[in-house]
């Protein structure tokens, strides 16, 4: 794929999906330059997904002669390449290619290995390919250098990060974020449809990295997931944070203010710890303890209608999208000991109470908010 024929401003995920499909087809130009933004922050993610792509599919060619070094090893030796670049392997029926990663720093120093790899780019007796990351802020203006040394041959792809956050023109929607579209293209790949707010709500938990992302991905498509809501997506990182969103769902429902309390004030000065190490700050951690509040309610109260109409208990967890057995039953069996009827739409009610006070801005602070909703939904054990 040629510089002339490629798409412009591409962002950066789909335009490293390009480049990982052109190396699994063997599809490189003479010099692929993957370097750091001219200016701002790098991504190394990206590159290090195409270098792993051109390697799986150097070594699946027969008879192909393949340098795969990292200059950022303390035993990284210049004169390697060197060698590889001044001489022809007499079994290279194949072909020949050099991978060399984390190069910044040492083109940036050794002006004679920049000037070989630049030589080696015209040359007809040359490596097929080479595919060189140039890292750091040195390695984004080693690329600038070595691109107009190599000139035509040469392709230079700079990967800067996601933006994480949703453009001017659609502030309020979480979804549009470049980083949200990261996923959505991500979890496409994996076989998982994300449903709307799911992508949005992942990068405001998980960040903009492209790695935290799709290490978040895979933890779905581990739990077999293939269609995930923003409710679910907040549901499992909760469920991931040691149980702390999921203990205030058990003690609100069951009406047990107190315990409720001792939550809240822990979150109020740790935070919610998610599936990652990450932790979501108290003002941040409103919408998913209230999401997985309404959804245990919205099952406790399916369970409970199955029940009054005859159903069994495992046949009313099964109706109801609930585990008939292991800790999910239990925690339901106990949760309806305590729960009646009118408890749980008085529950829903303090929800929506709750909601609408921190959404119009009358109640700013969402911890007094959730405060307000565990003594709604208190109830005495006499």
């Amino acid at each position: 794929m040629s510089a002339a024929t490629r798409p412009k401003k591409l962002d950066p995920g789909t335009e490293c999906r390009q480049w990982v499909q052109e190396a699994k087809s063997g599809n490189l130009p003479k010099l692929l330059l993957l370097a750091g933004p001219a200016r701002g922050e790098e991504e190394a993610w990206f590159s290090t997904e195409i270098l792993q792509a051109v390697r799986t599919w150097a070594r699946q060619q027969e008879g192909f002669d393949f340098m795969d070094l990292d200059a950022g090893e303390s035993s990284f030796d210049p004169g390697h390449i060197d060698g590889f670049l001044q001489s022809n392997s007499l079994f290279a029926t194949g072909g020949r290619g050099l991978v060399l990663g984390r190069a910044g720093k040492v083109l940036g120093k050794n002006n004679s290995l920049l000037e070989s790899i630049a030589g080696a780019v015209a040359s007809t007796e040359g490596p097929d390919w080479m595919v060189i990351h140039v890292d750091g802020t040195a390695g984004a203006k080693v690329a600038t250098a070595l691109n107009k040394k190599a000139g035509k041959h040469c392709t230079l792809v700079r990967f800067r990060r996601l933006y994480g956050d949703p453009p001017p023109w659609k502030p309020h929607d979480l979804d549009a974020s470049e980083a949200a579209g990261f996923v959505r293209a991500e979890a496409k790949l994996l076989g998982i449809q994300l449903k709307r707010g799911a992508s949005g709500a992942l990068v405001q938990i998980a960040g903009a990295r492209p790695a935290a992302l799709r290490q978040s991905l895979e933890h779905f498509d581990l739990l077999n997931e293939t269609e995930v809501t923003e409710e679910r997506v907040r549901e499992v990182v909760a469920h991931s944070a040691e149980g702390s969103a999921f203990e205030f769902a058990d003690h609100l429902l069951a009406g047990d203010g107190a315990q409720a309390f001792r939550l809240l004030s822990k979150l109020r000065g740790r935070g919610l710890k998610t599936w990652d190490g990450k932790r979501i700050a108290p003002k941040d951690a409103f919408s998913m303890l209230v999401s997985v509040l309404a959804g245990e309610r919205r099952k406790t109260a399916a369970v409970q209608s199955a029940l009054f109409a005859g159903s069994s208990f495992a046949e009313a967890c099964k109706q109801s999208g609930v585990a008939a057995g292991g800790p999910p039953a239990k925690r339901m069996e106990r949760r309806l000991e305590r729960c009646s009827e009118q408890s749980l739409e008085s529950a829903l009610k303090a929800i929506l109470e709750a909601e609408v006070g921190v959404k119009t801005g009358a109640r700013p602070d969402s911890i007094h908010a959730l405060e307000e909703l565990a003594m709604k939904c208190h109830r005495s054990r006499r």
